[in-house]
């Protein structure tokens, strides 16, 4: 093994990609369980207001606590394998910058303007460290001469790229065109983006894996 702080590293990133899905899987469930709550609700259910109401405060409580200890394993994983390759380091500065946004948005969460500014910053900063990431996996599997990770890497690059300049391309056409027809030519464009997104994301994880097992050697 010739990277053994990346492996742990990377292993770590690995599950805590894995929590933070399953993660969201429970919050897609709790916004469905809370709109059946709310439909017992208006049908004076009272059975089946309480039955839904707990599980959505349940799925709501597993979400978020598996979100936090996702969090929690990224940052000790991209700090593990910035031991051994820069890229990481870069990473980490991203995840920094990114809980500062965050803050930012929370804090002034009453002013649109500096609330959607934080907001702004920690979603590119989200979005750099990922890419941080996955160059720091590529440059460790060209110095392990291996191909395979290094084109999948490169191919999931790529694909981030498309998909953040069909956002881009989507929101200026709404900005600068305006009108039903712009907005249906974007509402088209943004779906495009979100189902290469769940691509990229599948991709992501299976180029986790590759690389947790690469490094594992």
């Amino acid at each position: 093994m010739r990277f053994p702080n990346a492996a742990k590293g990377v292993k770590r990133i690995f599950t805590a990609e894995i929590l933070a899905l399953i993660g969201g899987i429970c919050g897609t469930i709790g916004i469905i369980t809370l709109v059946i709550a709310l439909a017992a609700a208006s049908g004076k259910s009272a059975t089946g207001t309480i039955a839904a109401g707990g599980a959505t405060a349940i799925f709501m409580l597993a979400a978020s606590i598996l979100s936090i200890i996702a969090f929690i394993m990224i940052i000790v994983g991209v700090s593990n394998a910035s031991k051994e390759e820069s890229s990481f380091k870069a990473a980490l500065i991203c995840i920094i910058i990114g809980i500062v946004g965050s803050l930012i948005s929370s804090i002034f969460s009453g002013n649109a303007t500096v609330s959607a500014i934080g907001s702004l910053i920690s979603s590119l900063a989200t979005l750099f460290s990922t890419i941080f990431i996955i160059t720091g996996i590529i440059k460790l599997a060209d110095q392990l001469n291996n191909g395979e990770i290094s084109a999948k890497g490169n191919n999931i690059l790529k694909m981030i790229i498309v998909i953040n300049v069909l956002a881009i391309i989507a929101n200026l056409i709404v900005l600068i065109l305006g009108g039903m027809t712009a907005s249906t030519v974007a509402a088209i464009i943004a779906l495009v983006a979100g189902i290469l997104s769940i691509v990229q994301y599948i991709m992501y994880l299976s180029f986790l894996a590759k690389a947790k097992a690469m490094l594992a050697e």
